[in-house]
């Protein structure tokens, strides 16, 4: 008797010593998901939206695109989304991801027009899985059919759009992609105005393309995080956060500066006219030895219809 209470008191204590030196862990499950279809509502869309990382910027150190391309190859292989909206996206970007991975294509213009080999808003597809039925380039702008840029902005900003087709079943939607002028707010807080006139110019254009209403994903490097006033108005439109609404997800910070800042989430994916999104991944594996693959972590999601 006394040693079965010895056992049990013994049990206790260790329990209570466990209990003590456990520390609660920030597990994202995302990583684990595996969303079938008709899981959430429908057949699942995965886009993906990912800055690029403009390609002069780094030149001669360890974050050159030389040394991120075959990370960025890998990520791509990996994820294979049907389509991957990209912000900084410099034509040999381009060439060369298409280059690595021949599956895919894209669609955009470079910022200041259609002859520039610049940086461009590209949307890639995945050729096999999606038929680009119209696609074309706007400015965030009172002209936005004309390269320009807004007063005070030291970029030009467009958006670059496709109605795509699911070849597997015929179903159609739209994608979005743009980037907005960045803005330190602390120092500038008028520059909200700017980025409000940006958003105005997208949502504009936005009612004009989608007249039969057909579901939209958005897709953006914003520079803002999502609780910004300047996404009141896409709201009022009757867009969802894909992060705050995602049956499964996390809330990483998305800009990682290369590991030499605290981070900001500055890349958000807004939906419409879709039945929900089942997970929602902020990507921040390590692929080909290669710890950071841009400053910004890109972001994945699966939309249903």
């Amino acid at each position: 008797m006394k040693n079965n209470i010895k056992i049990v008191l013994g049990l206790v204590f260790m329990a209570v010593c466990l209990a003590g030196c456990h520390k609660k862990m920030d597990y994202d499950y995302s990583r684990w998901y595996k969303d079938p279809e008709g899981t959430a509502g429908g057949r699942p869309v995965h886009v993906m939206s990912f800055n690029l990382r403009s390609i002069n910027l780094d030149e001669g150190t360890e974050n050159a695109w030389e040394y991120r391309r075959p990370a960025v190859k890998a990520m791509l292989r990996d994820k294979s989304p049907v389509l991957m909206g990209c912000q900084e996206c410099d034509f040999e970007h381009r060439r060369n991801i298409i280059a690595d991975d021949p599956r895919y294509d894209a669609i955009g213009v470079d910022l200041h027009g259609p002859d520039e080999e610049c940086e461009e808003c590209a949307i890639f597809y995945l050729k096999d899985s999606i038929e680009v039925l119209e696609h074309a380039t706007f400015y965030l702008t009172s002209t936005p059919d004309t390269p320009s840029r807004l007063p005070g902005a030291k970029h030009y900003r467009n958006c670059t759009w496709g109605r795509m087709k699911l070849k597997k079943d015929g179903r159609e939607f739209y994608h979005f992609n743009t980037h907005l002028e960045y803005i330190n707010l602390n120092t500038n807080p008028g520059g909200i105005t700017l980025l409000q006139t940006e958003m105005d110019a997208l949502r504009a254009k936005i009612r004009t393309i989608n007249t039969d209403n057909l579901p939209i994903v958005l897709t953006a490097d914003w520079n803002v995080e999502e609780n910004s006033v300047i996404f009141t108005g896409i709201k009022g439109d009757g867009f969802k956060s894909a992060r705050q609404n995602a049956l499964i997800g996390d809330s990483y910070k998305t800009f990682n500066g290369f590991g030499q800042y605290g981070g900001q989430t500055l890349d958000h994916a807004w939906f419409k006219y879709f039945s929900g999104v089942s997970r929602f991944t902020t990507v921040r594996d390590k692929y080909a030895g290669v710890t950071y693959i841009s400053d910004h972590y890109p972001i994945s999601i699966i939309l249903t219809f």
